[in-house]
């Protein structure tokens, strides 16, 4: 039996008698990559739902263009800020929430039979939606980008990036706002001296104004090919 969002034009169904405050639905990209995904619809708006279930296939497929891999499975949990202070006490020791998290294959995300069971290719990322709300508001930014972006951000964690120092943060942001720009969002570091460090790996970066007025300029970064590619 089948439960209906919201918006009226999404059958997602509950993923078990015991999770059934969580929803479940499987979004799919035209490369055959998947997202297995469970939704908390008390903490997030439809249409935010709707947005990424556009959007988060095709950045999948971007992802896994831009790194020469087969097309990728995550299992993702869109769930409320109680949810995240609990997991982020219990893998990371913080007594708070936070934005996103992400778990390789083979960790548990939360071992709570209260929670959805997930499982899914290269590991779980969880995401809050009161502080991806909270978060947009703040910033200034539309939070169907900022939620895009938090995705994004932590499927590179499955991916084996990291920011734990300044070289892995560069290489990890960088590779943030080329995959970004490719979807038209601006860059969410503001931070210009990695123009020049996309350059290195092999980027042409351009930069366009943003049709918002009340955000800024978005950068599209391109890789160079064949015999331009710096040495």
């Amino acid at each position: 039996m089948k439960s209906e969002m919201n918006n009226g034009d999404s059958a997602l169904e509950p993923d078990s008698p015991e999770d059934n405050q969580f929803l479940s639905d499987e979004w799919t990209s035209e490369a055959g990559a998947l997202i297995e995904v469970s939704i908390d619809p008390s903490s997030w708006h439809s249409p935010l739902i709707a947005d990424l279930k556009k959007r988060g296939p095709v950045m999948l497929d971007h992802i896994a263009s831009r790194l020469s891999l087969d097309p990728q499975m995550v299992s993702l949990l869109l769930c409320n800020d109680v949810d995240m202070r609990s997991m982020n006490f219990l893998h990371r020791g913080f007594d708070k929430s936070t934005n996103v998290l992400s778990f390789p294959a083979g960790d548990d995300l939360y071992p709570n039979d209260d929670m959805p069971e997930m499982d899914g290719g290269i590991g779980d990322i969880a995401i809050a939606g009161e502080t991806v709300m909270r978060e947009a508001a703040e910033a200034g930014i539309a939070a169907g980008d900022h939620l895009l972006h938090l995705f994004t951000h932590g499927v590179l964690h499955l991916l084996g990036y990291d920011h734990i120092d300044d070289q892995m943060a560069d290489e990890m942001e960088a590779l943030e706002i080329a995959l970004l720009g490719q979807m038209k969002i601006a860059n969410p570091y503001l931070d210009d001296e990695l123009v020049p460090y996309l350059a290195d790996l092999g980027f042409e970066c351009e930069t366009f104004p943003n049709p918002r007025a009340d955000a800024g300029p978005f950068l599209v970064a391109k890789r160079i090919e064949g015999d331009d590619l710096p040495t």
